[in-house]
């Protein structure tokens, strides 16, 4: 056993393929670093994740959860009214509601109706098709 010790680090014909590690002792070495930064790290992590555990559980503890679905419902049915009741309130959630749909086009009403695709079928048509989208867009 001890001659097969001596055979690895000596290089010998059984010793394994170090790459960038002079002697198995440098490997031996580089592994206790990197399994010490693994504990460290992952001591780190479980700091991180007991503290944001304390951060949010005083906000459940303030609002507690409601222990039925028909509990639920009635929270959320009472905001409504509490809502429907304030006109100044209505007014800005709707307000702030069509105002994240920038872009979209409001449709109160009935469906859309999509015009056929023009095709041109010569050259012309397709140069005045674009200058008539051009014009447009302007």
């Amino acid at each position: 056993m001890e001659e097969e010790n001596v055979t690895l680090e000596a290089g010998g014909e059984g010793s394994p393929d170090l790459k960038k590690f002079k002697d198995v002792n440098a490997l031996i070495k580089a592994y206790t670093e990197l399994e010490a930064e693994f504990t460290r790290r992952s001591q780190r992590l479980k700091a991180l994740e007991k503290s944001k555990e304390q951060e949010t559980s005083p906000a459940e503890q303030a609002e507690p959860a409601p222990s039925s679905p028909r509990e639920a419902e009635s929270g959320s049915e009472a905001l409504l009214r509490a809502v429907m009741e304030s006109e100044e309130v209505r007014e800005k959630v709707i307000s702030d509601y069509l105002g994240s749909l920038r872009g979209v086009p409001l449709m109160t009403s009935g469906r859309g109706v999509v015009a056929p695709a023009q095709k041109p079928k010569t050259i012309a048509e397709a140069g005045s098709l674009a200058l008539g989208y051009l014009k447009t867009k302007k």
